[in-house]
């Protein structure tokens, strides 16, 4: 039974009672993301559905998919899963992107293949992990999706965006990214942990419709606002 498990809440100590890290009091205090922009993941005002700089860019099949604010508690669950190595924040993340995600999907069709942003070389081997990769693993067993964490490589080495102003952001990240040619899905999934101003995930979307891919969604934990300095 779960209560046998003993799993404590990473945030409060107490027993979770259930196969997770998280108890439901916690749970429910999270900052879930209200009113955003289905491609950007920019916040709107109630009822709008695409903001008025999307609109003015359709040229690709993009849909966002953000559950939570960057902010107390889930930014601090963030920066221990990529900078601590604290992979229990992947697992909890990924079971609600999961949940959350099973929800949207109920009625509609699921993306063939799921792409987790990839890292560069070093980095990899630096961290000893790639976070996206972690966050995919729960997301994909909850909506039977596959992972492909080959087919689509990060060539360059690219400075830490957050250091970086927005037009910087954008010429770091810039042919960042390839896609092996075999590569043959028609509708995919891109998984990050955090989006700010886009940059990587739209450089990422450009390569894969370069690839063939017609449509894509994109899967975040978080939505974070760009403070350019």
């Amino acid at each position: 039974m779960d209560f046998l498990c003993k799993h404590t809440c990473i945030f409060c100590d107490s027993l979770s009672y259930r196969k997770l890290d998280l108890c439901l009091a916690c749970e429910h205090d999270l900052p879930i993301l209200q009113d955003y922009c289905k491609r950007c993941a920019e916040p709107l005002p109630e009822g709008q559905k695409i903001c008025g700089s999307c609109l003015s860019n359709l040229s690709m099949q993009i849909e966002t998919i953000a559950l939570f604010n960057y902010s107390s508690p889930i930014d601090q669950l963030i920066i221990n899963l990529k900078f601590r190595n604290n992979l229990i924040g992947a697992r909890i993340l990924g079971e609600l992107l999961g949940n959350h995600l099973h929800d949207q999907y109920q009625n509609k069709s699921k993306p063939e293949i799921i792409i987790p942003v990839p890292l560069y070389s070093a980095r990899l081997r630096e961290r000893g992990y790639n976070q996206a990769l972690e966050l995919s693993r729960p997301i994909s067993k909850k909506l039977n999706i596959p992972i492909d964490k080959f087919s689509v490589k990060r060539v360059k080495n690219t400075a830490a965006q957050v250091t970086l102003s927005a037009k910087e952001r954008q010429q770091n990240i810039k042919q960042a990214f390839s896609v092996d040619k075999k590569f043959k899905y028609n509708y995919a999934a891109i998984i990050d942990d955090v989006i700010t101003t886009g940059n990587t995930v739209n450089e990422l979307c450009k390569v894969l419709y370069g690839a063939g891919v017609s449509r894509i969604d994109i899967w975040c934990c978080a939505k974070s606002q760009f403070k350019n300095a």
